[in-house]
């Protein structure tokens, strides 16, 4: 199974993480992966992930997310998702994820901001 992170690159205070495809119990390790390097790597205050190619998100993934967001929180910083398709940010709102999570439409607002 193809690994879910298309890309990931800073641009000022955030990083961005464009993913692709589903996201499932098969690529969590990949995603896991590439989120926390790229929290250690970049070292953001805000960690962008972009869903723009993501068809389907199971409770792996989900896991992945919370685990990200834990990081992020611990130095102060956030996870936002952008360009979340409809059938994503209703799982989302299932499982209360819109309570901690923040989302926005497009990853352009923000890194705009800096």
């Amino acid at each position: 199974m193809a690994n879910p992170i298309q890309d990931t690159r800073a641009q000022g205070s955030t990083a961005i993480a464009r993913l692709a495809g589903s996201l499932t119990v098969m690529n969590a390790p990949d995603l896991r992966v590439g989120l926390l390097d790229a929290i250690k790597q970049h070292k953001p205050r805000v960690l962008a992930i972009n869903l723009a190619g993501v068809d389907f998100v199971d409770s792996s993934a989900l896991g992945v997310f919370v685990e990200a967001r834990r990081q992020m929180v611990a130095g102060d910083g956030k996870v936002a998702f952008t360009n979340v398709n409809d059938d994503v940010r209703g799982l989302m709102r299932i499982m209360n994820l819109e309570a901690v999570f923040d989302f926005v439409d497009d990853e352009a607002e923000l890194t705009s901001a800096e």
